[in-house]
């Protein structure tokens, strides 16, 4: 396989990531998250585009929270032509690999919706050590099927154990403020 390239998202390039989210999730586009990470120097707040010889094949990313142990996976998808080629599955590695070598953080964390994400999480339940519901922004009318995957560095299991993530209010404010391209 050949070797991937990691990109980081800058000023100049950040439109080029934001194209590639929309095409990934169109009912859920973030321009901020882009501008964000493109104008700040944080290594634990940061988006790389993935490059495969000369062609963007990808995006990945990693962001902090409240919690001091744990590292998130921001936005992480591949374009569909380069799809079910490993890509994936390195590109998820790479990016646990690059947290660990912050030396940082105890876990390596991602949410998803099981319904939309399908694919994806044949590749969580392969390479995380473990996954659970999360059910704290549910409401009795609306079920979202989340799930946190958790990757531990040390071994240990901690649980996010439903605690509170902002999600729903996330993906609210992504669609209000997400400008038209």
């Amino acid at each position: 396989m050949e070797k991937l390239k990691y990109d980081p998202v800058t000023k100049e390039n950040r439109n080029i990531a934001f194209s590639i989210q929309k095409t990934l999730w169109p009912d859920d586009p973030d321009y901020y998250y882009f501008v964000e990470k493109s104008e700040n120097n944080k290594v634990d707040n940061v988006a790389f585009l993935v490059r495969l010889g000369k062609e963007y094949i990808g995006i990945t990313g990693v962001e902090v929270d409240d919690d001091p142990e744990s590292i998130w996976l921001g936005w992480f998808g591949i374009l569909e032509p380069f799809r079910r080629n490993g890509y994936g599955k390195q590109i998820l590695l790479d990016t646990i690999e690059y947290c660990r070598r912050l030396n940082k953080y105890e876990y390596f964390r991602l949410d998803t919706t099981y319904w939309k994400n399908r694919p994806a999480l044949y590749l969580y339940d392969e390479v995380m050590t473990f996954k659970e519901s999360y059910t704290k922004e549910d409401s009795e009318d609306i079920k979202h099927n989340y799930l946190i995957y958790t990757y531990s560095f040390h071994g240990k299991k901690k649980l996010w154990n439903n605690r509170y993530l902002g999600l729903n209010t996330y993906y609210e404010k992504c669609k209000e403020q997400t400008p038209k391209f």
